[in-house]
Formats: C-alpha cells, sequence, structure tokens
C-alpha cells in the first residue's frame, strides 16, 4: 500500500493540486501536468491510476460549476466516439510497437495543432464529421500517448468553439475515457487512508484555486493557454515515444 513516506505524500499533493488548477481553469491538463510526476512518485502503474481517478474526480467537480455550459449537441458525438476511439487504440497498443506507435500519434497531433496555429483565427463549419474525428482522436490518444486532450483542442480551435463551452463540455469527455481507462485496466490505486485524504484535500484545493483563476482570464486568452497546453501534451508523448525507441 503506497501513501504513508512524507517525501510521496507531499509530491502526491502537488502534482495533484497543479492538475487540478490547470483543469478547472482552463478545461484541460490535468493529465499531462500531474502525470509525469505521479509516475515519478509512485511508479508507472500506480502513478496512472491516480491520474485516472484524479481525471474523473476533477472533471465531476467542475461540472458542478460549470454544467449549465455543457454543449450537449457537440457532446453527444464527441463522447461515444471518443469511447470507440478507445478500441482501436487499445489494439494498436496490443499489435505495434510502442515507440513507433507513440512517435506517429505524436507526430500527427502535433502537425494538427500546428495547422489550427496557421490559420490564424480562421475557423471552419462545424459538422458531425469534424466532431467524430475529434471524438476518436481524443479516444484513440487517450490509450496511445495517455493524453486524451489535444484530439478535442484541435476539433475546438478548427470550428472557433467559444472556450466556456469547450472547457465544460470537455469535462465530461475526460471523465468518461477516465473510467473507461480504470474499466479497461480492472484496477484501483493502493493508497493507504492518508495518501487518499490528501490526494482529495489537494484536489479540492486546486479546483477552488483554479475557479478563482477562470474568473480572472478571458476566454481567448484561456483558449491559447489550452493551445500551449495541447502542444506540450504532444511533445511530451512525442519525447516518451523517442526515448522509448533508443
Amino acid at each position: 500500500m503506497i501513501g504513508t513516506d512524507v517525501a510521496v505524500l507531499l509530491g502526491l499533493a502537488a502534482a495533484t493540486f497543479v492538475g487540478a488548477l490547470a483543469q478547472r481553469s482552463t478545461g484541460m491538463g490535468f493529465a499531462l501536468l500531474a502525470s509525469p510526476f505521479l509516475v515519478l512518485v509512485l511508479g508507472p502503474l500506480q502513478g496512472i491510476l491516480v491520474v485516472n481517478v484524479c481525471g474523473a474526480l476533477s472533471a465531476l467537480l467542475n461540472l458542478t460549476q460549470v454544467r449549465r455550459d455543457v454543449d450537449r449537441k457537440r457532446l453527444r458525438v464527441l463522447a461515444p466516439m471518443g469511447v470507440i476511439g478507445v478500441i482501436p487504440g487499445a489494439i494498436a497498443v496490443a499489435v505495434l510497437p510502442a515507440a513507433s506507435l507513440m512517435i506517429a500519434v505524436s507526430t500527427i497531433v502535433l502537425l494538427g495543432l500546428l495547422l489550427t496555429l496557421a490559420m490564424r483565427g480562421r475557423t471552419v463549419p462545424d459538422s458531425p464529421g469534424l466532431g467524430v474525428a475529434g471524438g476518436l482522436a481524443s479516444g484513440f490518444m487517450n490509450v496511445t500517448a495517455g493524453v486524451g486532450g489535444p484530439g478535442v483542442v484541435i476539433y475546438a480551435r478548427a470550428t472557433g468553439w467559444e472556450h466556456r463551452g469547450f472547457a465544460a463540455t470537455a469535462q465530461v469527455q475526460f471523465m468518461i475515457l477516465s473510467i473507461v481507462s480504470l474499466v479497461a485496466k480492472r484496477a484501483m490505486p493502493t493508497l493507504s487512508a492518508t495518501g487518499w485524504t490528501v490526494l482529495i484535500a489537494a484536489l479540492l484545493l486546486g479546483v477552488i484555486a483554479g475557479g478563482r483563476v477562470s474568473r480572472r482570464v478571458d476566454g481567448e486568452s484561456a483558449m491559447r493557454i489550452v493551445l500551449v497546453v495541447a502542444l506540450a501534451g504532444a511533445l511530451m508523448a512525442l519525447g516518451r515515444g523517442v526515448l522509448l525507441l533508443v
């Protein structure tokens, strides 16, 4: 059972707080910012399990604040496509070399994000096809590279989705993907009672702090931050793939 060492508890608290703050203030970023540190502190298996649990809880807590802004029309496409995207992602992970797969997926996502930057504010009309692509990419990359946000971000930027609706709807998407990941792994973190207490407290404080930050950041600035976070996530996944290759 993990979670009695003071250094472990401090690392767990810090990573969870920062991830929750980012998720609440921008709409995404928990897995990206928290997972490297949680994996370092708890190890690969326990770290990722904690990321999945906290990702679901963080999204649920955020939804209590932003549920009125959820775009149900887009969600009806994104959510099921995200779950479906997990299936080919799991197959790809099972049959393809992990390093090559991660590099290929990350490169495609980076090209998509750079394309949205090159559009310089120009958008394309929203369509069910774009929503399907964004949802599938989110689920697929969540399994193959450990970050599901960039696929949804590309879709949001390309269609000019305003940040408030994106941030709220993304919480449902990320919560579903986190739960699906936990079900697929059929495991939960083996934290001590103290570890769970610290984790929940850090999560709540991060959400509260993130809510205050979000009130000071306008929508366009928040979307720019989201784009930077998504780029960082894709680059991190690419780096992991390169390290595995060598």
